[in-house]
Order: C-alpha cells, then sequence, then structure tokens
C-alpha cells in the first residue's frame, strides 16, 4: 500500500518540484498572474501618472502580462513601502517608489516598519523628480526674491502645500524657510492633486509641487511658476527658472523615482524586470511622454548598481533632512 501511495505521489511532488525550478530560473514568470504596481500616492500625482506611463509597455515587454497600478496613499509613501517589504518575493508586487521612501523617511521617521536596505530587492532607477515652486497667477509675484520680499512683509500667514511628510516637496518647503529667514507652515496632503487644488482654491499660498502636478496649471495660466528646487534649470522644463536665476541659489534640492520589489527576489526575475524597465525606458515615446511632464528618464546600469546608488544617497539625505529642520511630527 506505502508503495502503491508513493507511486501515486510521485508524478505531482515532480510536478510541483518543476515549478518551483521553473520559478526559481524565471523562465514560467509571469505565470498569467496580474503584477502590482504599487504607488505610495493617490490618483493625480507624478507617481500616479509615472505607474500610468510605464505600465502599457511594461506589459508589452514582459509578454503580455497584466500590470495593475496600485494606490495605496499615507505616511510619506510608507505604507506603500511596507506593503511591498511584506510581499512574497515573486514579483508580482512591485514598489514605485523613490529618494523618499528608501532615503529620506529613514532619516526623517525615528521609527520605519521596514528596513529601507534589507527588506528589498532593488531594480533599477526610472526618472529624476525636479520640484517647481509656484503660487497662483493672481498673486502677483514672479520669482523666489519677490516672495521672500512678500513673506517678509507679511509674516506669519504663509504656507506650502506638499504631497506629504517626508516627500521632496516637504524638504523643498522646509530649505526655503530656512534660507529665507521665514516662518512657513508645513500643509501636508495625501498626494500632488490635493495639494493643488488647495492651492487653487486660495487654501495654502505657495505649492511645491512635481512637474506632472504643477505644469497643467502653469500652462493654463492658473499657477505662476516662481523656481525650479534646483539651482540650475532643466532642459526638460527649460520655461522655469533655476533657484539662482530666480534669486535664491541656496535653494538646489532634487529627487529621483526608482523601483523595488521584496527581498529575496530570485536573481532571473529580478534580471528580467530590470531589462523590461531598461527597455520601456529607452522607447522615445516613454520618453518624450515624460519630458512632456518635466521629467528625464534615469535608468541605472544594473540592479547591482541601483543598490549601491542609494546606499550612498542615504546620508546626503539624512544630511539634507538635517540641514532643512526637517520632522515628520
Amino acid at each position: 500500500m506505502i508503495h502503491r501511495r508513493n507511486l501515486l505521489a510521485a508524478p505531482f511532488a515532480l510536478a510541483a518540484a518543476s515549478q518551483q525550478a521553473a520559478a526559481q530560473s524565471g523562465a514560467a514568470w509571469p505565470a498569467g498572474r496580474p503584477i502590482r504596481l504599487v504607488v505610495g500616492f493617490p490618483p493625480g500625482g507624478s507617481g500616479d501618472f509615472l505607474a500610468r506611463t510605464l505600465s502599457e509597455p511594461l506589459a508589452r515587454e514582459l509578454g503580455g502580462a497584466t500590470i495593475l497600478v496600485d494606490n495605496r496613499p499615507g505616511a510619506g509613501s510608507n505604507i506603500a513601502a511596507e506593503h511591498v517589504a511584506r510581499s512574497e518575493p515573486d514579483g508580482y508586487t512591485i514598489l514605485l517608489g523613490g529618494n523618499f521612501t528608501h532615503s529620506v523617511n529613514p532619516a526623517l521617521y525615528r521609527r520605519l516598519p521596514f528596513d529601507p536596505i534589507n527588506d528589498f530587492t532593488p531594480i533599477t532607477r526610472i526618472s529624476d523628480l525636479p520640484l517647481i515652486i509656484a503660487v497662483r497667477a493672481d498673486a502677483g509675484i514672479n520669482n523666489l526674491a519677490e516672495l521672500a520680499a512678500r513673506m517678509r512683509a507679511q509674516p506669519g500667514r504663509w504656507n506650502y502645500a506638499t504631497p506629504g511628510i517626508g516627500t521632496p516637496s516637504h524638504l523643498v518647503g522646509a530649505k526655503l524657510a530656512k534660507v529665507t529667514g521665514e516662518d512657513i507652515t508645513h500643509v501636508p496632503f495625501r498626494g500632488g492633486a490635493p495639494s493643488l487644488q488647495a492651492v487653487l482654491a486660495g487654501d495654502v499660498q505657495i505649492l511645491v509641487g512635481t512637474p506632472p502636478v504643477a505644469l497643467p496649471q502653469i500652462r493654463a495660466g492658473t499657477l505662476k511658476a516662481l523656481s525650479l528646487s534646483t539651482r540650475l534649470p532643466s532642459p526638460a522644463i527649460p520655461d522655469v527658472l533655476g533657484s539662482e536665476a530666480a534669486g535664491l541659489p541656496a535653494l538646489d534640492i532634487t529627487g529621483w523615482w526608482g523601483v523595488w520589489t521584496a527581498a529575496r527576489l530570485p536573481n532571473p526575475i529580478r534580471d528580467r524586470l530590470f531589462t523590461a524597465f531598461r527597455a520601456v525606458l529607452a522607447q522615445q515615446a516613454v520618453q518624450a511622454r515624460l519630458a512632456q511632464e518635466g521629467l528625464q528618464a534615469l535608468t541605472s546600469e544594473s540592479p547591482e548598481a541601483f543598490g549601491r546608488f542609494v546606499q550612498a544617497e542615504m546620508p546626503i539625505w539624512a544630511e539634507i533632512v538635517k540641514d532643512a529642520g526637517a520632522t515628520a511630527d
């Protein structure tokens, strides 16, 4: 009887072993299951824009896979990052994060629900993340020097809206307060779209937003761009001054986007994801779409190179957080 049971079980054991081996080699991946691209912000912001821009060409690169954009806003993308860190290392859950999840938040929060290095498999950098400082077009302010003068003349009434605590926008606003010497209140929202609406409605005076959020309103004439958050202008946003030309050269901060999965992802699946993302970001149509929204595609040479880049960025952003005086409280 035992011998017969073993014979009956043998084909199932062999099939299971074969499936496991295929998964480890990446040959069976993705095997008809949807891939979730997790974003720590709601629809309407730059993260959502990036995810939806990349999802369709990425699906084609992966042989017709289904890519689902999974918006999980809150806590400066810590909720999204923790979700991916706790997911199975099978390549079906991918984090679209950036310097905010893996370099800023470790310095900003006293305790994180994940380890930014040990709980993730780095895949590749995706793009830069410049910021735009803007006000309503009817405010009568044309650059950062004029904004600083207005704040000195009207102290205590200036606020800046951002997509949330720990975002590059938060750091830019904190740095703006420091270099001008003015008291500016941070008003965090759960994404770029609601922060924009607050400024357009007049509830908050200053927007520190990403290009996909700010540029449409700047082009429509409802917002006035005062400056980029970087000292020099960006070739992708030629109509917006760098902070040096705008009168505050001490302001010089920019961020970046990247993708990760959970730790211990098998290397063949990791490498296939890396190759697919690189191919997508090399497409002229994708680059043109990003450029239209003020972003430049910037990919890593390898997953290992991206991992080294992230570790090198951590002390840099820790110093920026300290210098800006930003906190998560």
